[in-house]
C-alpha cells in the first residue's frame, strides 16, 4: 500500500487520541470486515492490544457507516463504573439517534420508551436549548442486585425500536470486557441470552485484555462460543508502516538514512502507537535542529529521540517502578531480557534469582496490572511490554 499524504503541513506522526482515517496505515481489510460485519447485522469480536489501534478503527468505522445512515451507538464500557451507568448512556444515545429532533423528544417520552421500556420505568430529562438528554430508571432493585439486566433490557429495546423504525443499527462496546469482569461466566451467559435473538441490531464487542477475549469467544462451554466471528488485530506490517514512515520525513525535505526507519520499528517492537510517538518525535526534533540532526534521519538520531521520550516520562516511570514488589521488579527485567519467551525455565529464573513458582506469580501481577502482555502469532507465545519505552527507561536509569 503506497503511503498516504496527510492532511496539513504539520507533523505527519499522530499519537496519544484517535487518529484520523488518512492517518490509518494498511488497516483497509479490517475496515471492511467491520463495516461489513454492521451491514449484515453480525456479532463481531474486534480483539487487540493497547496501543494497536482499535479506537480509531472504530471512530472511522462509525463516521464512514453514519455517512450511509447507519445509527450507530459506540461506547468505551471503561468509561462507566457500572453497567447501569452504560445502559443509561445507551439509551439517551438511542433516543438521540432514533428519535430525531430533541423537540420531538417529548413525544417519544410519551409513546417509544413506554412501548419499548417499559419494564425499566424510564425518566428523561432533555434539554433542548443545550440538545442534552439524560435517563435514569424507576425499577426497584435490592443493594445486591446485578446492574447486567438493566444493561440488557435496554439492548433489548434497542433491538425493539430498530425493528420499528426499519434502522440499520450498531452497537459498538469498546473494552468490552470490563462488562464481565466480575461476573464472570454468569454475566456472559446474561449478555448472550439477550444479543443471541437480536436481529435488528449488530454488535461490535472490541478488547484488548486479548488472553481473556480469546478464550471467551473460542472455548467450547463458554457462552460467548461461537457466537459471532472474531477479528484480530495485529501490527501493521512493515512493508505498509515503512513507506508511510519514510515519506513523512522526506515530504518535509529530510533526508532517511539507510536502515534509520527499520530502527524505529525495532526499537518499539511496532507497536502502532508507539512508532508514531517516535517519529512524531524524531520530526519534531529535525524541525527544531536539534544536535546532530544536519537534515537527516539517522539511527543514531532516533536512539536521541527515544532517549528524549524516556526522560520526559521519568516521573511516570519512576511511579510505576517503586509501585513493584522486588519479585516483581525481577521479573520484568527478565521479561526484557529475554525478550518474553521461555521466563520459568531454569536458565532464565536462576539468571534473575527467582522460582519459577515466583515467576509466573509476578508475570500474573503485571500482566493484570497491563504493564505486560502476551502476544501469540503463528503457533508462538511471548510476554511484551505494553509500553516499549519503559525499556529504554530502565536501562537508562539503572545504567552506571
Amino acid at each position: 500500500m503506497a503511503a498516504k499524504a496527510h492532511r496539513g503541513g504539520g507533523n505527519p506522526f499522530e499519537f496519544g487520541q484517535a487518529v484520523h482515517a488518512d492517518s490509518i496505515v494498511d488497516r483497509e481489510e479490517e475496515l471492511r470486515r467491520l463495516k461489513d460485519a454492521v451491514r449484515n447485522g453480525e456479532r463481531l469480536f474486534l480483539i487487540g492490544p493497547r496501543r494497536f489501534g482499535k479506537t480509531s478503527l472504530l471512530n472511522v468505522v462509525q463516521q464512514q457507516l453514519e455517512r450511509e445512515g447507519v445509527v450507530v451507538l459506540k461506547y468505551d464500557v471503561e468509561k462507566f463504573e457500572s453497567a447501569e451507568l452504560l445502559a443509561r448512556a445507551l439509551l439517551a444515545g438511542a433516543i438521540r439517534a432514533l428519535a430525531g429532533a430533541a423537540e420531538k423528544i417529548g413525544a417519544v417520552v410519551n409513546r417509544q420508551l413506554k412501548r419499548f421500556f417499559g419494564s425499566l420505568k424510564p425518566e428523561v430529562t432533555y434539554d433542548v436549548m443545550q440538545q442534552s438528554i439524560s435517563v435514569s430508571f424507576g425499577v426497584t432493585r435490592g443493594p445486591k442486585d446485578s446492574d447486567l439486566p438493566l444493561l440488557t433490557d435496554v439492548l433489548d429495546g434497542i433491538e425493539a425500536m430498530a425493528r420499528a423504525g426499519e434502522k440499520t443499527v450498531a452497537v459498538v462496546l469498546d473494552e468490552f470486557q470490563q462488562l464481565v469482569a466480575s461476573g464472570g461466566v454468569a454475566a456472559e451467559r446474561q449478555i448472550r441470552a439477550a444479543v443471541q435473538t437480536h436481529r435488528h441490531v449488530s454488535y461490535i464487542f472490541a478488547g484488548s485484555k486479548t488472553r481473556l477475549l480469546t478464550d471467551m469467544t473460542s472455548q467450547h462451554g463458554r457462552p460467548f462460543y461461537r457466537m459471532g466471528s472474531s477479528l484480530f488485530l495485529g501490527p501493521v506490517p512493515r512493508s505498509a508502516f515503512i513507506p508511510f514512515i519514510r515519506d513523512g520525513f522526506e515530504r518535509h525535505g529530510f533526508k532517511v538514512a539507510a536502515g534509520a526507519v527499520e530502527h524505529i520499528l525495532d526499537l518499539v517492537e511496532d507497536v502502532p502507537y508507539s512508532v508514531q510517538r517516535l517519529a512524531h518525535r524524531c520530526w519534531d526534533l529535525l524541525c527544531a535542529g536539534g544536535p546532530g540532526a544536519q537534515g537527516a534521519l539517522t539511527s543514531a538520531f532516533v536512539d536521541r529521540a527515544l532517549e528524549r521520550i524516556a526522560l520526559e516520562e521519568d516521573p511516570a516511570y519512576t511511579q510505576l517502578w517503586m509501585s513493584l514488589t522486588e519479585v516483581q521488579k525481577k521479573a520484568l527485567k527478565a521479561v526484557i531480557a529475554s525478550g518474553g519467551r521461555l521466563l520459568l525455565s531454569k536458565a532464565v529464573t536462576t539468571e534473575h534469582s527467582l522460582s519459577a513458582a515466583s515467576m509466573q506469580k509476578a508475570l500474573k501481577a503485571l500482566n493484570d496490572r497491563g504493564i505486560i502482555r502476551e502476544e501469540q502469532s503463528l503457533g508462538d507465545a511471548r510476554l511484551r511490554l505494553d509500553d516499549p519505552f519503559l525499556a529504554t527507561w530502565l536501562k537508562a536509569a539503572q545504567s552506571t
